[in-house]
């Protein structure tokens, strides 16, 4: 959901960790990981939802949120995107400016992709749009599932690779 190819050219992720991600202690401030998960959010979510993510990510040591933005920025996986030979869902809310012209770049780069657009929503449509979310999902498992099974079955024992 909102995934960007690569956070290399993206300046405001370099700006975030520039400015706060890289010198975070813990405990980790809780008006930073709640400012964190507000930006991505363009459509409302339960409130009690929303304080148990930011409860959650409050158990998130200040080194974890280090270690793991830095790979994201390190990271270019856009070479390999070629080879994934599996079916693949991208969904994108449309308020998600932060990764609005990544989604093309996947769609175009995974062969038989399957690309949903979900108006309103921002970078986190899983939370804004659960149920719809759920549904999309649960279809690309039972898609999955049929296509397993009209395999042999040695092949449908193979690792994709």
């Amino acid at each position: 959901a909102g995934s960007p190819v690569t956070l290399r050219n993206k300046p405001s992720a370099r700006e975030l960790w520039n400015s706060t991600i890289s010198k975070l202690t813990d405990p980790v401030d809780p008006a930073f990981v709640r400012r964190f998960a507000e930006g991505w959010l363009s459509l409302p979510v339960p409130p009690a939802f929303f304080e148990a993510m930011v409860q959650e990510s409050l158990k998130v040591p200040a080194h974890v949120w280090k270690a793991a933005t830095a790979s994201l920025l390190a990271e270019d996986h856009s070479a390999e995107l070629d080879k994934i030979k599996a079916l693949t869902l991208i969904i994108w809310g449309d308020q998600d400016a932060f990764t609005k012209s990544d989604q093309e770049v996947l769609t175009a780069a995974i062969a038989g992709s399957r690309f949903v657009v979900y108006p309103g929503a921002g970078h986190s449509p899983h939370w804004e749009e659960p149920e719809r979310f759920a549904s999309d999902l649960a279809a690309l498992i039972e898609t999955v599932a049929i296509v397993a099974k009209a395999l042999p079955s040695r092949q449908a024992r193979t690792p994709a690779g």
